[in-house]
């Protein structure tokens, strides 16, 4: 069995994720606007996440923005090693806070899983994560740690909200194209090359 498989199998971090997202939304439903440095903002002795059976201690800086000029949430994420902190910006419609907190959970449960395999990718050395920043949003998206970071996004939002994995990829790709900025026909080769992903 190879690494990438184990860490399919095994490496599914749920009550990590669990964890962030819980204090993600303890924050959202509390604060409008601001950065929050996570654990720390949440239990003042508790400076970074460390996880039993999890290699790596981190931060999650997360950012809250109200944007009126949009409909529901957007949501971004990213995983800086250098500083062993991961990004979680969510900038949302004042309008329906309260409203769009399941979808916000289903939507954190994706991005957070997504950086906790890059993770995992790097403390396993599945993957050269030392590689320059890709521009072009199509080889972005068609690299092989990004590829491996997505199904995993997308397994879990499957799970968690019991919707077939094709769906739930097909449907983000709809939805979020002003993220991804892909045509149609790149988006189309993307979602064919998560859909037939092998482990």
């Amino acid at each position: 069995m190879n690494l990438k498989k184990i860490l399919l199998e095994d490496g599914r971090r749920k009550e990590v994720i669990r964890t962030l997202v819980r204090d993600t939304i303890k924050v959202y439903k509390s604060e409008d606007e601001g950065e929050f440095y996570l654990p720390n903002y949440i239990d003042e002795d508790k400076d970074i996440y460390d996880f039993p059976n999890f290699q790596y201690d981190f931060i999650l800086e997360l950012i809250l923005t109200v944007d009126d000029s949009i409909e529901g949430f957007k949501v971004d994420s990213n995983f800086y090693r250098e500083d062993g902190i991961i990004t979680v910006e969510i900038k949302y419609s004042s309008d329906n806070k309260k409203q769009m907190t399941y979808d916000l959970v289903g939507e954190l449960n994706e991005v957070l899983a997504h950086e906790i395999r890059h993770i995992d990718q790097m403390v396993k050395g599945t993957y050269n994560l030392d590689v320059p920043e890709e521009e072009d949003p199509y080889k972005y998206y068609t690299q092989d740690h990004e590829l491996d970071a997505q199904v995993f996004g997308f397994k879990r939002l499957s799970k968690i909200t019991k919707t077939p994995f094709d769906v739930v990829v097909k449907r983000w790709f709809q939805t979020h194209k002003d993220t991804h900025m892909l045509d149609d026909e790149q988006a189309k080769d993307v979602i064919n090359k998560l859909l037939n992903y092998k482990k």
